[in-house]
């Protein structure tokens, strides 16, 4: 499973814990704790499923960003090496930044 997958969840159980750490400090009853607990983890997970979302997202962009820098690019050739292109000589550069 990747690490990712495991925010939403991790989020919820960390807001959980420090809520019911709270609102055992201050002595709330069971029935005032357990609604409010209830409302926080919910809160939480859907916090926490939205960022794993647009980070995901954002990984992605950058993987495709990435893949399109390896790709060939064609120059345009300037109007004075034109006798080069009649030639039948080409001009291609590549890119590549895993050095």
């Amino acid at each position: 499973m990747k690490k990712s997958r495991l925010f939403a969840p991790f989020l919820m159980l960390l807001a959980g814990a420090v809520a019911s750490i709270m609102m055992y400090y201050f002595k709330y009853s069971m029935m005032q704790m357990l609604p409010r607990l209830l409302v926080i983890l919910l809160s939480f997970y859907l916090a926490g499923y939205f960022i794993q979302k647009k980070v995901t997202s954002f990984v992605e962009q950058i993987k495709i960003e990435e893949e399109k820098e390896g790709e060939v690019i064609e120059k345009e050739v300037p109007e004075g090496d034109q006798e080069q292109e009649a030639s039948g000589e080409s001009v291609i550069e590549t890119t590549d930044k895993t050095g």
